[in-house]
This record gives structure tokens, sequence and C-alpha cells, in this order.
């Protein structure tokens, strides 16, 4: 049997409290308790591990002692979905990743007590460091045809028949290892939007992303 180096119930409640009992992925922030249908409180809240309890976890730390990976730090609040989500994709998700929805998630329950709200405005800068030759792809296709924002991902094996009154641009899997998760990370940045339909993974760039592709380099 895998040791586990699970939250104590005091730091789970830490945890949970520090994030306002909200889930900290800020692309969701759904609330984790309130009323259930009688007269007592339900929870969909979770004290997820940023590296994994046990050896072979989704981004296990070999390098951290057990009271560190038990340990309020180690940890993140999340809706229960939102915590599938991190442990069943994490190439996605990795813990600088978590570590930055956490931080962001506290600041913003400090605040709220306080009168105050945060708003989040992502470095478009920081996106292009994580993935340099698709935003350069994208950059050189938009400087073609500035009006053009939407696109599909797919094989080159593959064929699609797109409407000449409306062009749109394609990036390929043979071209970019890791182009779903790196498009996730686009969602979360608010870079692209996904608008598929038909069976194929369409997206649209944002109007602020289409902007900054349009800079002078």
């Amino acid at each position: 049997m895998t040791n586990r180096d699970d939250f104590r119930a005091p730091v789970i409640r830490t945890i949970a409290q520090r994030a306002g009992y909200r889930c900290s992925n800020q692309t969701c922030l759904r609330p984790t308790i309130g009323p259930d249908g009688s007269d007592k409180s339900a929870s969909i809240g979770v004290a997820a591990h940023i590296t994994a309890a046990a050896k072979g976890g989704p981004r296990y730390d070999d390098t951290l002692t057990v009271d560190e990976r038990a340990s309020a730090e180690n940890g993140i609040w999340l809706c229960q979905t939102c915590s599938r989500l991190v442990a069943s994709d994490d190439s996605s998700h990795s813990p600088d990743q978590l570590r930055e929805w956490k931080e962001f998630s506290e600041m913003r329950a400090y605040l709220g007590i306080r009168g105050f709200a945060i708003v989040i405005s992502r470095s478009y800068e920081k996106l292009e460091e994580k993935m340099p030759d698709l935003i350069a792809e994208m950059r050189t296709d938009i400087g073609g045809a500035p009006f053009i924002r939407e696109f599909i991902i797919g094989s080159k094996r593959m064929s699609y028949n797109s409407d000449p009154q409306n062009p749109i641009f394609s990036y390929y899997f043979e071209d970019h290892d890791n182009l779903k998760p790196m498009l996730k990370v686009m969602q979360n940045y608010g870079a692209i939007i996904e608008t598929t339909y038909n069976n194929a993974d369409r997206y649209e760039f944002t109007e602020d992303f289409a902007e900054y592709l349009l800079l002078p380099a």
C-alpha cells in the first residue's frame, strides 16, 4: 500500500479559509460551501495537492519532506470538478500554474473582506514565453490577414473544406507538440475562445490578443 502524505483537518480548514471557500481556478471561482436543500450546509470543496501526496501521483516532487508535502503551502482549494481536472490533466496544470491560482485566490479573498475587488490582467508576453513557436506562427498569419480571427486545429492527414468567403487559419499537431494543452493555457490567459462545432476543433482570437499579435515587433 502506498503511503500518502494527506492533509490533516486543520490544514484543510486553513487552505479553504485562505481561499474564501471559493474554487481557486481563476476561470471558475465557484463558491464551494452554502445551504443544502434543508436546514444544513453542503460543501463541494476539495483541498488538492499542488504536488502529489504519494509517488506516482500528478506533479509528484520527491524533493519535499513529508511535512512539506502535507502542509498548507502545498495545498490549493478547488471545487470537485476542477480538482478532478487538475488530477487527470496534470500536463496542462503545472505546479507553477496552481501556485499562481492559489496566490490570486488568496489575494482576492484578502481584498474581498476589506471591500475591494481584484482584476487580473494577464501578460501576453509571459504567454509567448511558454509557446514561442506557436505564437510566432499566429503572428505571421494574422499579419498577412489582419481581419481573420478564427482558426482550426487538426492533423495534416485530414482534409477540411473551408468557406472561401470566410477564410480561417489552421494549426497542426505535427507542427506543435502538446497543441491542445497549449490552447487550454491560451484560454486561461484570455487569448482565445473555443468555438468548436461539427466535430471540428475551432477557436477564435480575442480582440485583445489579436491586437497584441498585430503590434510591431
